[in-house]
């Protein structure tokens, strides 16, 4: 069975436009804020999406949220925002998709900050791995702990997959990192630009591992 998997590279931060990876956990900055909604202006998948997988740094939560504001659940958002949709995405913080370095702008703040910056998330069911920020064990920057994280992501996404398949809203979109978007889909040098989408129809040989049957980009 095919699925539909869209990754998606966070928009323009802090660190970006001066190359300063001495920022910890850089968010977005006002151009960034205007990428991200034109990406949700243009997104032509947005009905069809059921999950929002993202990593939990601030340019990337934030992308998602500005990004898939009419894709991702209005439980996610202040009430009365006008943001979200009713029977919307799920939105899942995924540490295993988090920016590959333990450089401080590929490290992430701690969960204490993030509840208090996004204070009107439903932390209580987000269920983020506690260990999280730590550049350690399961999320450590070294080469092999990086192909685990890769061949972790993607068994979860085939579980995902399998789950939303009768939904009736059957795709996921993956927000992640330039470093890490190869990892994430299994194929080298792949590259998607700020706020932009890269979308691929996928199957999962017998060891849970992608297999790209096509892609398209945006």
């Amino acid at each position: 069975m095919s699925f539909r998997l869209h990754l998606i590279r966070h928009a323009e931060g802090t660190h970006n436009p001066g190359h300063d990876t001495t920022i910890l956990d850089p968010p977005l900055t006002e151009r960034g804020i205007q990428q991200c909604l034109k990406l949700c202006q243009d997104f032509p998948f947005k009905e069809s999406v059921g999950l929002v997988m993202t990593s939990p740094l601030r340019r990337t939560l934030q992308t998602a949220r500005l990004s898939f504001q009419q894709s991702i659940d209005e439980k996610y958002y202040t009430q009365g925002s006008g943001a979200g949709v009713q029977n919307g995405a799920r939105l899942l913080l995924e540490p295993d998709v988090q920016a590959h370095s333990a450089r401080p702008c590929d490290t992430g703040s701690d969960i204490a900050i993030l509840r208090s910056e996004f204070y009107d998330l439903p932390w209580e069911i987000l269920d983020l791995d506690p260990t999280f920020p730590a550049k350690e064990g399961l999320y450590a920057s070294d080469p092999e702990s990086l192909k685990l994280r890769g061949a972790r992501i993607q068994r979860r996404l085939e579980q995902k997959f399998k789950e939303l398949k009768d939904s009736g809203r059957p795709d996921i979109v993956v927000v992640t990192h330039g470093g890490f978007l190869s990892s994430v889909i299994g194929q080298e040098k792949t590259e998607v630009g700020q706020a932009k989408w890269k979308t691929f129809i996928v199957t999962f040989d017998q060891d849970s591992r992608i297999v790209v049957e096509s892609a398209l980009e945006a």
